[in-house]
C-alpha cells in the first residue's frame, strides 16, 4: 500500500486513518510513530508480522518557507525555532567559502586533507593545519561537492583526498543512506585526478 502523505499545516492530528489490513482506526499519534530528521512516520499498531506492518502515513517536516508562509499559525515555540533557522542560514552564507583565493597555500605534491566537524562548525584540516572552518550543515553532499571543486580550483591536482571523519559523518550523511557510497566516488575520482597527473609529469 502507499502510504498518505500527511500536510503539516492541515488536520493531521485529527484526521482518522485506517489500516487496510487490520482495520484498526486511529490518529497518526495514536499509531506506531518513528522521528527523524525530515519527517515522521505512522504504521499500523495492530497484530501483524514486523516486517508486514503497514505504513499508513509520513508527516514531511515544513521547508523554512513553507514555515514562513504559515507564520500567523506558529506558536510561540515554533516561531522561535524558525528565527534560529533563519539565523543559522544567515551566519552560514555569511562565512561560508565563496572563492577559491580565500584558501591558504599549501606545500607538496599530494595533499590530503580532511572534512571534519568541531561542534557546530565544518573544519577542512591539512594534517594539524586548519584550512577552512564554516558553519557545518546537515545531509551536506551538496556542500562537500561545492567545496571540493573549490579545493581542486585552489590546489589542482596535487589535491589526493578530502577525508570525511568520524565526528563529521552525522551530519554529512544524515539519513541519506545514498551519501557515503557518493562521497567514495567522488574520492576515487580524485585520486585518480592525482595519479593521472603523477604519470602525466614522468612522461
Amino acid at each position: 500500500m502507499t502510504a498518505l502523505i500527511l500536510d503539516y499545516f492541515g488536520d493531521w492530528r485529527t484526521r482518522l486513518l485506517t489500516c487496510p489490513v487490520c482495520g484498526w482506526t486511529g490518529t497518526f499519534e495514536d499509531g506506531l510513530t518513528e522521528i527523524y530528521d525530515s519527517l515522521q512516520d505512522c504504521q499500523c499498531p495492530g497484530e501483524h508480522r514486523f516486517a508486514d506492518r503497514p505504513m499508513l502515513a509520513v508527516l514531511p517536516y515544513p521547508t523554512l518557507d513553507q514555515w514562513q508562509a504559515h507564520a500567523a499559525q506558529l506558536s510561540p515555540g515554533e516561531r522561535a525555532y524558525i528565527g534560529q533557522i533563519e539565523n543559522g542560514r544567515e551566519r552560514f552564507n555569511r562565512l561560508k567559502l565563496r572563492l577559491a583565493s580565500q584558501l591558504p597555500d599549501l606545500p607538496g605534491s599530494a595533499l590530503d586533507l580532511a572534512w571534519d566537524q568541531e561542534g557546530d562548525d565544518l573544519v577542512i584540516r591539512w594534517g594539524t593545519c586548519e584550512v577552512w572552518r564554516e558553519p557545518v550543515r546537515y545531509e551536506a553532499l551538496w556542500r562537500y561537492e561545492q567545496i571540493l571543486a573549490l579545493l581542486q580550483a585552489k590546489y589542482g591536482p596535487r589535491l589526493r583526498d578530502l577525508v570525511p571523519t568520524p565526528a563529521a559523518e552525522y551530519h554529512l550523511y544524515g539519513d541519506k543512506t545514498a551519501y557515503p557510497a557518493a562521497i567514495q566516488r567522488l574520492r576515487g575520482r580524485l585520486r585518480q585526478a592525482w595519479q593521472a597527473a603523477g604519470t602525466a609529469s614522468l612522461g
